[in-house]
């Protein structure tokens, strides 16, 4: 027979690799006690490397800057947007593009710090993502409310680990994880025996702590969230309708998501640092996601979650209007093209509007503070909120920006 030391040593050893398991993954805020408060939700479509606007949404066909794109019309009289998205053109009634979104930062990690948090980096003051906001204002302690699919993203910074990103990097990943997570209820029943055993014996308060963290991620993984995360469970017709490309996938993956109540879901695409090639590149990168975009926005809206929805798409910052040597665009943050949809927001219109060649913005300017204010209004959170860090510090949810008119 065992010694009470042992069974306490394989209890804990147990535990560790779960726990390890779980927090890997962003896991730590399934185990607190709080309940949801909203039923809003967001899903951003990031475009890392910096999209081209000239290739997508302010295209200028026939000019020294304009390249081989053309434009095409879309579903609002007036309103073109580059040819490489026939799908988005469809359904640009239900979309707002921002035309006149101007940015300080032009380096990449500056850049998406900037338009992932609403503020600049400061090594000494760090900056909880849009996705870490939504989480902790909108969400519950039932699931993980803020999901990253394809990259891991920023972090919480002072709202603390509860709301930090569950990295899903690779579909296949989560299959593996659900699989091993599966394999681990014999296991749990064994726990449960032996942890009863302790309870009679008078062991320490935190394995009772541990073993209602168990039968929580154990209820977890009969959940609609941890069905959602297997595609495999997924139709037939859905997973034709977005494609198996890693981005169809991810925005699959974004929609179960949200039916299955998650609050905020990030979705990235690579491959926008179009410093050669430009032209070919972003042709190819735009038939990656047109569809699967497209498809998306259809379900949501046939489901009656667009009502309830902010989508937004962007990236660090745009291209440059003057082509390069190498039939490239370089970094452009003086115009960074963003497109959204969804809940409050007034589709169906462009705000902000370039000159002939894309060089300057000429009406509708626009900042990121502004446009961050404008998304946590859509999402029903104050943007004067202000909470407290850690060290006693005041930090503000948005960085004095206005909400843009017209646009909610």
């Amino acid at each position: 027979m065992q010694t009470p030391i042992n069974r306490r040593r394989f209890l804990r050893q147990s535990w560790g690799g779960l726990f390890g398991l779980a927090a890997a993954h962003g896991w730590s805020r399934l185990f607190s006690a709080e309940t949801a408060r909203s039923t809003k939700h967001c899903i951003v479509l990031w475009m890392a490397g910096g999209p081209s606007q000239l290739e997508t949404f302010d295209p200028k066909p026939n000019t020294a800057t304009g390249g081989p794109t053309r434009a095409i019309d879309t579903t609002v009289p007036g309103l073109r947007i580059a040819e490489h998205l026939p799908h988005i053109a469809q359904r640009c009634e239900h979309l707002a593009i921002l035309r006149g979104l101007t940015s300080p930062e032009g380096d990449h990690a500056r850049g998406t710090h900037l338009l992932q948090t609403g503020y600049p980096f400061v090594q000494a003051f760090p900056r909880p993502s849009l996705g870490a906001v939504v989480s902790h204002e909108n969400g519950g302690s039932d699931l993980p409310h803020f999901v990253s699919l394809g990259a891991r993203g920023l972090g919480p910074a002072y709202l603390g680990a509860d709301h930090a990103p569950f990295a899903v990097e690779d579909p296949g990943e989560v299959v593996r994880l659900l699989t091993e997570l599966q394999k681990q209820r014999l296991q749990l029943q064994r726990l449960r025996v032996l942890g009863a055993e302790f309870e009679r014996q008078h062991l320490d308060a935190a394995l009772d702590r541990r073993a209602a963290t168990l039968q929580r991620l154990e209820r977890l993984l009969v959940t609609p969230f941890a069905k959602s995360l297997d595609l495999r469970t997924a139709s037939e017709s859905d997973r034709q309708r977005y494609g198996d490309s890693p981005f169809g996938q991810r925005c699959l993956l974004a929609r179960r998501l949200l039916e299955a109540g998650v609050k905020f879901v990030e979705v990235y695409h690579e491959g926008w640092d179009t410093h050669a090639d430009n032209f070919t590149n972003v042709a190819q990168l735009c038939r990656e996601i047109d569809a699967p975009w497209a498809t998306l926005i259809d379900d949501l809206r046939a489901s009656g979650l667009w009502d309830e929805t902010v989508i937004v798409w962007m990236g660090e910052f745009g291209r440059t209007p003057q082509i390069n040597g190498n039939t490239g665009r370089d970094h452009f943050p003086k115009v960074t093209p963003v497109v959204l949809g969804g809940g409050r927001v007034a589709g169906g219109r462009s705000f902000g509007h370039t000159d002939r060649l894309g060089l300057e913005i000429e009406s509708g300017r626009v900042t990121v503070p502004d446009l961050f204010a404008t998304l946590l209004q859509a999402l029903g959170i104050d943007p004067r909120k202000e909470f407290r860090t850690e060290f006693g510090a005041i930090a503000p949810a948005s960085d004095h920006g206005s909400v843009i008119d017209g646009l909610l």
